[in-house]
């Protein structure tokens, strides 16, 4: 069964000056076929667009947790991940 993980950024507008989604997502270490990240700021996903993109790239098993900035920079998870589908 294949897995996604939609990481929604809760507080988007104080995004680092260089900022590479892809490589944030693979700092992260998830264990799931496919991850993106969600966000209220334009230029992102919101969790139905990221739902919909994890649909048609075959996840059985799609669910959301919550990310923020720490002061480095990076991306922290916080909370239980909520599952979406499947």
């Amino acid at each position: 069964m294949k897995k996604g993980l939609i990481v929604y950024l809760v507080d988007s507008n104080t995004l680092p000056m260089t900022f590479d989604a892809d490589e944030a997502l693979a700092s992260l270490s998830l264990s799931c076929d496919h991850s993106v990240l969600a966000a209220s700021t334009e230029g992102f996903y919101d969790i139905p667009e990221a739902w919909h993109l994890m649909l048609t790239r075959g996840m059985q098993y799609i669910s959301c947790i919550k990310g923020r900035f720490n002061e480095s920079g990076d991306i922290e998870l916080y909370g239980e991940p909520l599952r979406l589908y499947g």
